[in-house]
């Protein structure tokens, strides 16, 4: 049965349905920025697609942080309840063969629908076999994190923040040394430290490579997962197998391997369901002038990789030499159709 509390939260989830469905001079121009970034990933969508998905995506941010704003609220005893109630596991033999083995394991999931939520339920399903180490920015680097300590630990056990600074490297393979688990959210596209570039929706963009790191240093298991929200406040933890991975013997290619294969996982739940990801409206943002994963013939490569400068100017001080010796390499012969991950030290 529900609780007044929840009622109440179902009516303002109902109210800002409502508000969506309401015209305004600023959601117009808003719908057309957003079409404008989500036509880069989505080129095949029809204008009025573009638009029902800026609705679902509208009223899917929202609705977390109306419920965080909940969640936040609850005692423990609530909290415990509220999860056994609202939060489902598809997948429960990958946690049940968590809870049984002393290896780590690292799970990872993008900013994605009600993420607080689902690592509520990872801690009530492994808590008490495995702390959680949930690995991200501090509120003094990223204030979108502020509360989600004090949330995580609302249970009483189960739950360690691991904040992201000059130690936590150090501090994520004991953990995982120790058998534990570590919860990585790898769809941060600011580079800093050890990244490379993966494919990601036809273009190579900048992700870290943390999660590999750690996951071969450490022979943790690999879990990708989602929090997936259904119907009122229903929401589903989706956890995929465990990635296979082969190891090739060079550590660099096999950051890049493994990266590549979760950014491979991710794009697939993000197209599948877009509106629940974070970071959809700025996608364009993200794509533009990056370097296409694959390309026709030798010029259209270099045609987008001249396009690319800004990016890689930024990171290499003699990148337009290099560009001018690619540029004379092509005249002599093929470019290359196709690049992969390209690791980079900073």
């Amino acid at each position: 049965m529900r609780s007044i509390s929840e009622l109440l939260l179902l009516g303002r989830i109902a109210m800002a349905r409502l508000a969506l469905a309401l015209p305004t001079a600023a959601s117009r121009n808003a719908k057309e920025q957003f079409a404008t970034s989500v036509g880069v990933a989505f080129p095949h969508l029809s204008e009025q697609a573009k638009a029902a998905l800026y609705v679902r995506y509208q009223l899917s941010m929202r609705k977390f942080m109306l419920m965080k704003e909940h969640m936040s609220g609850l005692s423990a005893g609530q909290l415990s309840d509220f999860i056994e109630r609202n939060v489902q596991v598809d997948g429960k033999v990958q946690l049940d063969a968590v809870k049984q083995s002393a290896a780590p394991v690292i799970f990872v999931t993008p900013h994605y629908g009600n993420f607080p939520a689902g690592c509520l339920k990872l801690i009530k399903e492994i808590g008490h076999a495995k702390t959680v180490n949930a690995f991200y920015n501090p509120p003094s680097k990223n204030r979108t994190s502020e509360g989600f300590e004090t949330l995580l630990k609302g249970l009483g056990y189960g739950f360690n923040a691991l904040f992201n600074d000059q130690t936590a490297v150090i501090k994520a393979l004991r953990v995982l040394k120790r058998g534990e688990a570590l919860t990585m959210m790898p769809d941060v596209f600011d580079i800093s430290g050890h990244a490379l570039y993966v494919p990601f929706f036809g273009r190579l963009v900048p992700a870290m490579a943390g999660t590999a790191l750690f996951a071969l240093k450490s022979r943790a298991t690999v879990i990708v997962g989602y929090n997936c929200p259904g119907d009122g406040l229903a929401s589903t933890l989706k956890l995929g197998r465990p990635l296979v991975f082969e190891r090739s013997g060079d550590l660099e290619a096999d950051i890049a391997g493994l990266t590549a294969a979760i950014f491979r996982e991710l794009e697939a739940q993000i197209r599948h369901s877009p509106e629940h990801w974070f970071y959809l409206q700025g996608i364009g943002d993200l794509l533009a002038d990056r370097l296409v994963s694959s390309a026709g013939d030798g010029r259209e490569w270099l045609e987008t990789l001249a396009a690319s400068t800004c990016h890689f100017s930024a990171l290499l001080p003699d990148w337009p030499a290099i560009l001018r010796e690619i540029k004379t390499m092509q005249s002599a012969g093929p470019c290359p159709d196709t690049m992969h991950a390209i690791p980079r030290e900073a």
